[in-house]
């Protein structure tokens, strides 16, 4: 298995772990589904190519349960199997890599990035990363707030980091601690914010941090000419299937 998989399955994992989550073990090669009980972030991890129409039933089942939407990435074709069960394509997320060597710090001076330690840091990540994917300033739901105050506590596998421009909310994005590579999550700056530098001056953060190691990320579309203009290179593309057309 790639690089890109595996980083996708310890992020994932790492979500099965949460006090927030419920999960559901899917198949019989490491294969599951967990529920955050929030609608950003609900997953079907399979590492193989689905044949079984009862196990994507069972997926399904899952979530449908709990009334809520997930994703569900395609490994190595198969997606036969989920159209027939009724599930849709809902788009593809772009395999990225970046060897951060070359990369220049960040050198803006009115820009600051802090890791999340405390509970305020932790609530004013999740007010800032909801508003940034979509969400209002202020509608922040309990359930998002509760997972990211969960993520915050894992420090051994993830950093979370919070970006400040002249001392206001910025962006956010979170880091996997692995051992050649690292994986970066919730990239993204609140919408009046953007197009004055700050995801660039972010990303040259993350390279910091990378230490030498190879960065990896899975782009949604909106994300995708960003990552390639910073320099990211795509590998390949993960098709996404759902209940719904529309989860990016």
């Amino acid at each position: 298995m790639n690089i890109i998989w595996e980083d996708l399955k310890f992020f994932l994992e790492r979500l099965t772990f949460l006090p927030v989550s419920e999960t559901m073990k899917l198949g019989n090669n490491g294969g599951f589904c967990v529920s955050t009980n929030c609608a950003l972030e609900n997953w079907i991890y399979c590492p193989e190519r689905i044949t079984d129409r009862k196990t994507v039933e069972d997926a399904v089942k899952f979530f449908d349960d709990r009334n809520i939407s997930f994703m569900w990435p395609v490994y190595d074709g198969g997606a036969e199997t989920l159209t027939e069960a009724g599930l849709l394509y809902a788009g593809d997320l772009a395999a990225m890599s970046l060897n951060p060597a070359n990369i220049t710090h960040n050198t803006d001076s009115t820009l600051t990035v802090e890791p999340v330690i405390t509970p305020e840091q932790s609530e004013e990540f999740a007010r800032t990363a909801w508003h940034s994917f979509g969400g209002g300033i202020d509608d922040t739901p309990d359930s998002y707030f509760a997972l990211i105050d969960a993520l915050s506590h894992d420090r051994e596998n993830l950093s979370l980091y919070l970006a400040r421009k002249e001392g206001k909310c910025a962006g956010t994005f979170l880091i996997t601690h692995e051992a050649a590579l690292m994986g970066v999550y919730y990239f993204a700056v609140v919408p009046e914010m953007r197009r004055q530098g700050i995801a660039g001056e972010m990303m040259k953060e993350v390279c910091r941090l990378a230490e030498g190691k190879k960065i990896v990320l899975q782009a949604t579309p909106s994300g995708r000419p960003f990552y390639r203009n910073f320099g990211f290179k795509e590998l390949f593309f993960i098709p996404v299937y759902s209940t719904e057309s529309d989860i990016f």
